[in-house]
């Protein structure tokens, strides 16, 4: 699937097809159930390459993983040196994870992935990490990363100078393996998974306000634990019914957690009528997001409400092309530094459909309005661009034919399935 033809749709309506398990959740559940004495049963793990990462690295570590379908069996409990170098492929989430958890073990590994992955900064991690005493060896400051076992980890106060949710869990992962308090601060309104979710397998995790205390070394436990859909994966098909017109919506089982929510704000702000209904509450809340589709106008996005929305951006910018005036983002220089420049690879693709975006180093503006046309467009490997063009073009003159589709696999390995269906509904 080196391409793939999406023709422009009529009205979305009904039920959206059901949502993948989270992706963020999933790596955090296969690598808490590892590191837990006993056997641990994951429910709707996500499909995709990237979580495949994640059980191929901790069964690498020494744990036992079964998987049939989307539930997983590990047999988690006390790691140790692998054989070989941990590969990560194209998972960031995996490798910056990985770091905190084996500095806190007495394990020596080498985490190293695709070329993708190699690009990406993994100082921003080992930098902190050193701070509790780890030590950690950098290419450049990028993969591969080898994390140096038998180092003793002391608690200390660390202050992130990016408000990341996976510096924040890789560093919240190696405090459960260092002596004393660990706090963290300048998470800000970043993804907190891994404080939820922690307690379930046994950790003793708060937050207070800004900070995220720990006191180690703690063991794990093993743990049961079910893994909600995805809204990272149901925003595409939010988006979807936002631009299409006359269109209406239900997408069921989604998490809920309001850090992960940044998109269905902005889609309000926009003008699209939205409904969030939370039917369950913990670890992690989950329910139904149901949108109908409304007139749409550009909005602000500035560096403060870019941690909830990140992996969306290019979606919005996508209907920022459908919506009256231009929308402009700020504060998102961290698009550069994803699986691929996100700013730069959404304007290409956008100018080709005939929509007009200006870029910044850290944003981009996309002036709305305009009849989008036909093209070929070119994903350069990103997951979340090929799927953001694929939405463009249910909404355009003429069909979209999208370069490099097999990248969807990563985190949705049956998008362009899923697509289908719900423009038959």
């Amino acid at each position: 699937m080196a391409s793939r033809t999406v023709e422009p749709a009529s009205r979305l309506a009904g039920e959206a097809p059901r949502v993948p398990g989270d992706k963020s959740i999933s790596h955090r559940a296969v690598i808490f159930a590892a590191l837990g004495e006993g056997v641990s049963h994951i429910t709707n793990v996500a499909p995709g390459a990237d979580v495949a990462s994640s059980m191929a690295c901790v069964a690498g570590l020494g744990a036992e993983v079964v998987r049939r379908n989307g539930d997983v069996t590990i047999r988690g409990g006390a790691w140790r040196t692998p054989a070989d170098v941990l590969d990560c492929g194209n998972s960031g989430t995996t490798m910056r994870l990985l770091m905190g958890a084996i500095a806190g073990r007495e394990v020596d590994a080498t985490l190293d992935g695709d070329d993708s992955l190699r690009r990406r900064p993994m100082r921003r991690v080992a930098d902190p990490l050193a701070e509790l005493g780890a030590a950690i060896e950098t290419n450049a400051g990028n993969a591969p990363v080898h994390v140096l076992g038998g180092r003793t980890l002391r608690g200390s106060a660390i202050h992130l100078r990016i408000a990341s949710a996976q510096i924040a869990s890789s560093l919240t992962l190696a405090a459960t393996g260092a002596h004393g308090r660990t706090t963290i601060a300048g998470s800000g309104n970043a993804r907190d998974h891994t404080v939820k979710m922690l307690p379930v397998f046994g950790v003793d995790v708060r937050r207070e306000g800004d900070l995220i205390l720990i006191d180690g070394p703690q063991p794990f436990r093993a743990a049961d634990f079910h893994v909600p859909g995805d809204p990272s994966a149901a925003a595409f098909w939010l988006a979807a019914a936002a631009i299409v017109p006359g269109s209406h919506v239900v997408v069921r089982d989604v998490n809920l957690n309001p850090t992960r929510l940044g998109f269905v704000a902005a889609l309000e702000r926009m003008g699209a009528d939205v409904t969030v209904v939370v039917e369950r509450e913990q670890p992690e809340p989950m329910g139904r997001i149901e949108l109908r589709q409304r007139a749409l106008r550009g909005i602000a996005i500035e560096a403060p409400d870019v941690p909830p929305i990140v992996d969306e951006l290019p979606l919005l910018g996508v209907v920022a092309a459908y919506a009256e005036g231009t929308t402009s983002v700020r504060g998102a220089a961290e698009l550069r530094v994803k699986e691929s420049d996100r700013i730069a690879v959404l304007a290409a693709g956008l100018t080709a459909l005939g929509v007009e975006v200006a870029t910044v180093e850290d944003g981009f503006d996309v002036r709305g309005g305009a009849t989008l046309r036909g093209a070929r467009v070119d994903s350069h490997d990103d997951h979340r661009l090929a799927m953001a063009f694929a939405v463009a073009a249910l909404g355009a003159r003429d069909a979209v034919t999208i370069e490099n589709a097999q990248c969807v696999a990563i985190s949705h390995p049956s998008f362009f399935d899923d697509l289908a269906e719900l423009c038959r509904a």
